[in-house]
């Protein structure tokens, strides 16, 4: 029978912590591939609060990663022409806005009174 020391359990405890929570991770990371973004965003120091699209400037429209100068412009553009957004759906009917572009930028924009 093999004896160890307190000192080497305690090790041995430690060793077998990392490696479960190594697993874990590794585990969580592979079933939810969205949380890498996040933790990209952390490690850039890139953590931006939602811009409103109703109140927002071509300035602060631009600042939103994946929203350029063009798709800024459109958003004025529309605001001007149709009144304030009732939901962040409507920006799908912008000239050049597609579906991946629209659920990368997305998570970084609120309509007023809303989440």
């Amino acid at each position: 029978m093999i004896h160890f020391t307190k000192h080497e359990r305690l090790v041995l405890v430690m060793l077998a912590l990392v490696l479960l929570i190594g697993s874990s991770l590794s585990y969580i990371f592979k079933t939810y591939p969205q949380l890498n973004d996040i933790v990209n965003l952390l490690d850039n120091g890139q953590i931006y609060r939602k811009v409103d699209i109703n109140t927002a400037t071509a300035e602060e429209l631009v600042a939103v990663p994946y929203i350029g100068p063009s798709t800024a412009r459109q958003i004025m553009e529309y605001r001007q022409e149709n009144g304030p957004f009732t939901d962040l759906q409507q920006l799908k009917s912008l000239k050049g806005i597609r579906e991946k572009n629209y659920e990368r930028f997305r998570p970084f924009l609120k309509i007023s009174g809303r989440k």
